[in-house]
Formats: structure tokens, C-alpha cells, sequence
């Protein structure tokens, strides 16, 4: 085996290809002129093979097929690929540098090769982009013909509502007209529910003033907690604020919950209806994000007119109208809100032509502690004149209403009631005017109190009955509707005719 080994080598070699000889190489002038005589073939010398020189040993190239690619080891791991990459991006640079255009020639740059740029975007594409077009097309026709429509002229029962915008083609009036349609449009949003949100006052239950009192945080307290839920507290001195006031003022609720939460809670707040009008969030105006009690829509006399409320941004528009107090978080020692009826009982008394020009009086300053104050001031005052005179004291009512700082219109008390003793009685005794008036808003609270007690179970018994008959019948009416709609009265007009 050896022996064919060898034998098989020296067959190899004696195959291979000899090597060329190397090409003559020119000599050098020097060395032609030195030898002048001809070179014979006789004469030249064959050179040794050692003489020879040395050719170097060619290098051939290995091809990709004699050094494939090694592919990676599985078994020791996902390899990184974070080589190739940065090669690729590496490559890309330098063609960068040897020119876009080279690049880009050979199909590597899209949009800018052999082919347009909007070869390459999609059909869906495409239908997307020309229903896009369509839709823009057709908005810009419809809001222009929108603002067409909207800019036409007042007809008979927009015209006296739009004075100052008059009639004409001019394109001024016609954005006018339209502004003022989508104005319009907008505020049935964000105005009351109704232009006047009280009836006309009846003139035989009319109160000369209007107390507005608001809800959340005036008269009753809301919190939430993980052991309870919801709950509502009432404060103090409810309902002796809403049951004395009664007697002087037309007491409206008008709060910024809305009916559907509210309405629950005022039937058990005030369950007799001394609150003669209450009035919800569906009753407030919506200005600039926040909500706004507007008194005009009240359909009353604003100089007439006080409302109570715990947030200065819902009287924003009548300040002049409005008592802000603080917020109840649900103290069961409180007495803020009663210690309001003093005051309120004696702008009734004295019967003031404006309310607003009482409050501004007070204006900065807490109200019963102002008036409180005024008040012992004035009684001192009097007091003092009494006692130097000695006799009925009639100018009292002008002395305290000097002394608190107000002017009185009219004296409600000047004519006494059915058993009171009268004024100069009143006055002869050193009682002051709305010492008198204290006296008779007691005496009117004691009975209405004892009214309650003894007829409130049947009030309330009534007024259950007269709810439950009024929902029957509006339940019968809605069925007797319906029926018609499936009953025909073909037969009864047949019998009719017979």
C-alpha cells in the first residue's frame, strides 16, 4: 500500500504544469557597448540549473466554494447579530460617499430608482387617499352651504328677537345672521330650560320679597365613606330657617344639582313645602365651564330679590343680590345659618324698595355680627332718648334704621295684628320697632308649629292620596291613547249611521 501511495504522488508531480520561463530581460546600454560581439548559438553556454533563479510560487485564490460559510453553533446559543449589522450599516455609509446616484442606479433607493414614486404605493392606498379627497371635498361644500342657509333673512318670529342685525345680502350681514343662528343653536344648551323660570306671582299668596337658597352645602351636606356610602346631613336649624322665613318671603330653592337627585331629597327635606318653587340644575345657566345662577330668569323684581349661596361664581351675575356664606361640612354645632334671620326679618320689616342697596351696606363684612352690632348701637340710642323724654317714642323706627345705617321705606308693623297692642303701646313700654316684629314672627312661628303638629300626619296623608289618584289617571289617559291606535271605531260609526 505504501509502494501505490508513492507512486501515485510521483504521477501527481510528474503532471503537474511547469512553470514558464521568465521573459529576456533588456540589458542595459552600458553593458551593449562593452560586449560588441555577436552572440552565437555555438558559443553560448547553457546555464546550470543552479545559475537559474528561483521563480516565486504563485498564490491562486481561494474561490467561495473552497472556503464556504461557516454557519454558527446552535447548541452554544443564538449568536449575535449585531456584527452583521453594524458591517451593513458600515457598507452603506461608504456608498454613501461614493455617490447617491451610484447607489440608488443599481434599485437600492425606493422611489428613485428605474421607477416613479408612485409606482410603489398600494391600491388600498390609493382608494384611501381619493376617498379622503372626496370626504374634504364634501365638507367644504357643506359647511359653505351651511353657512348659506344659516345667513338667510329673519323671518317674522326671529326678527323682533335680532333687531340689530337687520335684513340684506351684503356677506357682513350674512356672517351675522348665521353667528347669530349658531349662537342661538348652541345656547338652547346652555341657558335655562325655560325664559322665565317662575310663574307670575298669584297677588293673594304674594310675598313682597324673594329669597333664593341653594342647596349642597347651604342646608344639607353630602360625604362618602367605605363604611357608609353616601350619606346627607342636614343642618342645623333647618327647618326653623325655612319654616319662620316662610311668613315674610317667597322661599325658592335654586341649586346646581340636577332633578333627578335632587328632587328625592328636597320631598324629605321639606316634606310641608315651604320651599314654594325649587329649581335645579335644568334652571342654571352654563357660561365659560362653569355653572351660573342668573337671576333674570326669575321672573321677579330684582330689587327684590336676595339669594344665598356657598360658591361666589354662581352669583356671578347679580353680586349685588347674593350672600355668600362658607361651606357646611357638617358641623351639628353650626349656627351660621341661623343666625341670618335677624337680619333677614328686619329688611322685611322695614320694607326696603331696594334689597341691594341693604347688602351693599354689609358688603365685606359678616352679616350678623355687622347687624348684631348696628343693632345694639341703635338700642342704646333709643335707650337714651327715652329715658330723656319720658313719653311714646313713635320716631324709634327712624332711630334704628339711622343707626343701622338704612333709610326705611315703609313700616309693615305700623298696623298691629288681631290682638297685639299697638305701635305707640309698643313704643310707650320701650320696645323698638323690631323688638315688635320679633314678637309677631314668634308668635306666627308658635303656630304654625303647633299646626304641624297636630295636622302634619294628615297633610302628608292627603297629599300621598292626591299623588297616587293623579298617577292613576295619567295612567288611564296613556292606555286610552294607546287603545286607539289598535281600536278602530269603524262599528260605532256604522251603528251611528244605522
Amino acid at each position: 500500500m505504501r509502494g501505490m501511495a508513492t507512486k501515485r504522488r510521483n504521477q501527481d508531480i510528474s503532471q503537474a504544469p511547469k512553470p514558464s520561463s521568465p521573459p529576456a530581460q533588456p540589458q542595459s546600454p552600458d553593458a551593449q557597448a562593452s560586449d560588441p560581439k555577436p552572440a552565437s548559438p555555438e558559443s553560448t553556454e547553457a546555464p546550470s540549473s543552479d545559475a537559474l533563479p528561483k521563480e516565486p510560487e504563485t498564490q491562486i485564490p481561494e474561490t467561495a466554494d473552497q472556503n464556504p460559510f461557516k454557519l454558527p453553533d446552535l447548541t452554544q446559543g443564538i449568536p449575535s447579530t449585531l456584527e452583521y449589522e453594524t458591517t451593513g450599516a458600515t457598507n452603506r455609509s461608504a456608498l454613501a460617499h461614493l455617490g447617491r446616484d451610484e447607489y440608488d442606479a443599481e434599485g437600492g433607493g425606493r422611489g428613485k430608482g428605474e421607477l416613479p414614486a408612485s409606482a410603489y404605493i398600494s391600491s388600498t392606498e390609493k382608494r384611501r387617499n381619493k376617498l379622503a379627497n372626496r370626504m374634504y371635498l364634501a365638507a367644504l361644500v357643506l359647511g359653505v352651504g351651511s353657512v348659506a342657509w344659516l345667513g338667510r333673512d329673519w323671518d317674522e318670529e326671529e326678527a323682533p328677537s335680532h333687531t340689530d342685525i337687520p335684513n340684506g345680502w351684503t356677506p357682513g350681514l350674512w356672517w351675522k345672521r348665521a353667528h347669530a343662528r349658531m349662537t342661538d343653536s348652541l345656547s338652547y344648551y346652555q341657558d335655562p330650560a325655560f325664559d322665565k323660570l317662575l310663574p307670575d306671582p298669584d297677588p293673594m299668596f304674594e310675598r313682597p320679597y324673594t329669597l333664593c337658597i341653594s342647596l349642597e352645602d347651604l342646608l344639607v351636606h353630602s360625604e362618602w365613606t367605605r363604611e357608609h356610602g353616601w350619606r346627607v346631613a342636614k343642618r342645623p336649624g333647618v327647618d326653623y330657617f325655612l319654616h319662620y322665613l316662610s311668613q315674610y318671603y317667597e322661599l325658592v330653592l335654586f341649586t346646581s344639582v340636577p332633578f333627578a337627585m335632587g328632587d328625592p331629597l328636597v320631598r324629605k327635606l321639606d316634606p310641608y313645602r315651604f320651599i314654594v318653587w325649587p329649581l335645579f340644575r335644568e334652571a342654571t345657566k352654563y357660561r365659560d365651564g362653569e355653572i351660573v345662577k342668573d337671576l333674570s330668569y326669575l321672573n321677579r323684581d330684582l330689587s327684590k330679590v336676595i339669594i344665598i349661596d356657598t360658591n361666589e361664581r354662581h352669583v356671578r351675575e347679580q353680586p349685588d343680590n347674593a350672600i355668600v356664606l362658607p361651606k357646611w361640612t357638617g358641623d351639628p354645632k353650626d349656627k351660621e345659618l341661623v343666625s341670618l334671620v335677624p337680619f333677614l326679618e328686619y329688611v322685611h320689616t322695614m320694607q326696603y324698595a331696594d334689597t341691594r342697596e341693604v347688602l351693599k351696606s354689609f358688603k365685606g363684612q359678616h352679616i350678623p355680627t355687622e347687624f348684631a352690632r348696628r343693632e345694639a348701637i341703635a338700642r342704646a340710642q333709643f335707650e337714651k332718648q327715652f329715658q330723656a323724654q319720658k313719653r311714646p317714642r313713635p320716631s324709634g323706627m327712624s332711630t334704628l334704621g339711622n343707626m343701622l345705617g338704612l333709610k326705611p321705606s315703609n313700616m309693615s308693623m305700623m298696623v298691629p295684628a288681631e290682638g297685639e297692642q299697638s305701635a305707640s303701646e309698643a313704643f310707650s313700654q320701650g320696645k323698638m320697632l323690631h323688638d315688635i316684629a320679633r314678637e309677631r314672627g314668634r308668635k306666627n312661628y308658635e303656630m304654625l308649629e303647633k299646626e304641624i303638629r297636630e295636622n302634619g300626619e294628615k297633610w302628608l296623608k292627603e297629599e300621598q292620596m292626591a299623588q297616587e289618584k293623579a298617577q292613576a289617571e295619567a295612567m288611564a289617559s296613556m292606555k286610552t291613547g294607546l287603545a286607539g291606535w289598535f281600536v278602530s271605531d269603524k262599528p260605532s260609526n256604522a251603528g251611528k249611521q244605522a
